[in-house]
């Protein structure tokens, strides 16, 4: 199998096991709380001081704390990234968002799926480095509200989004031909939002970015020629801490 089927075969899986855990998880508390309650006898001596989920969330406005990886699916993307979002509530489950992410990434011009260096007559080049960027994004997030089970807020995301990243450069030399991406589209994601807290988070997410990248490739000794491609990268963010105000 190529290296480049076993990224995408190990991105789907990512991808997947959260929404099937997620999925688990509701099936499980509607469960619980479909059924009868169990009878039990009323003893006013004793007080329940255990740990218990929220029975509702704070709204308004939300912070948080996106990361760590994607996976271009179509075209390379820099796998690292950590993200920041704002959200501001305008009605009930009805949500703006906001946000910035650093991205970054180590490899070579096969790592970002490069037919040639395109420097190779050059002594030196071709050699692996750091590859670092950024993105920003702007669109609406639908809250679902459970009523039975507040403390678990599925959303879904829409918008738009654009960054850029630049390629390595060692020592003020070019590593490969191609020195900066940028793209610009849209995004598609859905997630689950588990509530410790009254205004305190844990959540995971999957989104989809299908975008226009432009390449700017400067080959040995030719002028700059810019590259337009599709990109398609697929971001796994199981690590996402939200604080609500």
């Amino acid at each position: 199998m190529s290296r480049s089927l076993q990224s995408v075969t190990r991105a789907w899986c990512l991808a997947i096991a959260p929404l099937l855990v997620a999925m688990v998880v509701l099936a499980l508390a509607g469960e619980a709380l479909a059924g009868p309650p169990a009878p039990s006898k009323p003893n006013p001596s004793t007080q329940d001081t255990g740990f218990k989920l929220p029975d509702f969330v704070y709204g308004g406005n939300a912070i948080s704390v996106l990361a760590p990886v994607q996976v271009g699916i179509v075209g390379y993307a820099p796998r690292g990234r950590i993200g920041l979002q704002y959200d501001r509530q305008l009605d009930r489950p009805h949500w703006l968002h906001i946000g910035i992410a650093g991205l970054f990434d180590r490899g070579s011009y096969k790592d970002f799926r490069m037919p040639t260096c395109g420097l190779d007559n050059q002594t030196g080049t071709c050699q692996a480095g750091t590859v670092a960027g950024m993105d920003v994004w702007l669109g609406y997030t639908y809250k679902l509200y459970i009523e039975k089970a507040p403390y678990l807020v599925p959303i879904f995301r829409a918008g738009l989004a654009g960054g850029f990243w630049k390629y390595p450069n060692l020592y003020s030399t070019r590593e490969q031909s191609r020195e900066l991406s940028w793209t610009l589209g849209f995004q598609a994601g859905l997630g689950l939002r588990i509530f410790l807290l009254r205004e305190l988070a844990l959540g995971l997410d999957v989104e989809f970015r299908p975008s226009l990248m432009i390449h700017r490739n400067r080959p040995a000794g030719q002028p700059i020629d810019k590259d337009p491609a599709f990109s398609l990268p697929i971001q796994i963010l199981p690590l996402i801490l939200e604080w609500r105000f």
